[in-house]
């Protein structure tokens, strides 16, 4: 006779901690969650260009700036560590093929456009953008507004590609010093914004698009992507990550930062703004990718967030003439109504551009990786 024997109390597994889960995630091959915030980037750009001032579309180009630091020295520090060393040639092979192609696309479509409508062709202006220094020409010569201003962001982005890689070659002989010097340089563009501004009355428009007023934004993605690959802050890390909660912080800081509040500052943005909210954005960012994975933050990974954060290079470059054409044509029509078709018509056309032209760059893209 058998006697059945009583089953085995049930073991309950530790849920992850943030620090784990966010290890976890970024050894995957699409870090989770960073889709999602290029979609709201490039949703706050878009609604800020279509005509809702009160929403701060330049702090989404900020956001695209810290993501851009981060997720290219991420990838460096990820092929020195397999390789040892980083190929400089496949690097600006792979970011050409990124860039290139849909950027020039845009570029001819819009001169075409504008030669067959009649239309004035603003040729300096497109020929800065063309050769991407078209920030220093809005920082020189001021904004004339055209399809082509939104370019100046791209610019500072391509500057930085061009520079980065050598100046992270001589960073990374010294790991345990890199974190230490890219603090020294952010800290230095902070002075020197402050000078630019205080001593020598510097106009806000050269403070907000040039590429040596504005580059600590990339360097604190940089700083992010350093800190993290090589564990240097483990105890904030896991403090910031202990609950979900948490992550709502730095969007209050970043929030009190841009609403107008009596802080007695002249030109607050460019001195506490651009200084301030991309360390916050970096760290909203760290907090998503931990908490993927979470109830509570885990609805950033939905497809809509995900589709619309992948086509976001495409959507950034055809707002600035999409948003405007279809406003102008549904003119009369409810603003919601408006700005719904024009976020359609944009989705349309940025989703042509990265299946139809960019798609065949970006297969191609993966030889050199």
């Amino acid at each position: 006779m058998t006697t059945a024997t009583a089953p085995a109390p049930a073991v309950s597994v530790p849920a992850a901690t943030g620090a784990a889960r966010l290890r976890e995630n970024l050894a995957k091959r699409q870090i989770p969650g960073l889709d999602a915030l290029r979609a709201f980037a490039v949703l706050m750009v878009m609604a800020y260009h279509f005509g809702f001032t009160g929403i701060p579309g330049g702090y989404g180009v900020v956001a695209f700036f810290v993501l851009s630091g981060f997720l290219i020295t991420w990838l460096l520090l990820k092929e020195q560590e397999a390789t040892g060393t980083v190929s400089l040639r496949k690097f600006y092979i792979r970011r050409s093929l990124r860039i290139f192609p849909a950027f020039y696309a845009f570029w001819v479509l819009l001169v075409a456009a504008l030669f067959v409508t009649g239309r004035h062709v603003p040729w300096e202006h497109a020929a800065s953008a063309f050769v991407y220094l078209s920030n220093y020409y809005n920082a020189i010569l001021g904004d004339p507004n055209t399809g082509f201003s939104h370019t100046w962001s791209l610019a500072i982005e391509e500057q930085f590609y061009l520079l980065w890689p050598a100046a992270f070659l001589l960073l990374v002989r010294q790991p345990q010093k890199m974190a230490e010097r890219l603090v020294g340089l952010i800290l230095a563009v902070w002075l020197y914004r402050v000078v630019l501004v205080r001593v020598f009355d510097v106009d806000q428009g050269y403070i907000y698009a040039a590429f040596d007023t504005r580059f600590d934004a990339l360097l604190v993605g940089c700083l992010t992507a350093v800190v993290l690959h090589w564990n240097r802050a483990q105890r904030a890390t896991a403090w910031i990550l202990a609950h979900p909660a948490l992550a709502l912080l730095p969007l209050l800081g970043v929030v009190v930062l841009i609403m107008d509040l009596p802080f007695g500052i002249p030109r607050r943005r460019d001195i506490l703004g651009f200084a301030l909210v991309p360390p916050l954005l970096a760290l909203f960012m760290v907090q998503v990718i931990g908490f993927q994975g979470t109830r509570s933050w885990s609805w950033l990974e939905h497809p809509v967030l995900r589709f619309l954060g992948r086509i976001s290079y495409p959507l950034y470059l055809y707002q600035q003439i999409t948003l405007h054409m279809v406003r102008d044509a549904l003119a009369g029509w409810p603003v919601a109504v408006q700005f719904a078709g024009a976020c359609a018509v944009t989705v349309a056309v940025a989703s042509a551009s990265f299946y139809i032209l960019e798609q065949p760059f970006l297969r191609l893209k993966k030889r050199f990786g």
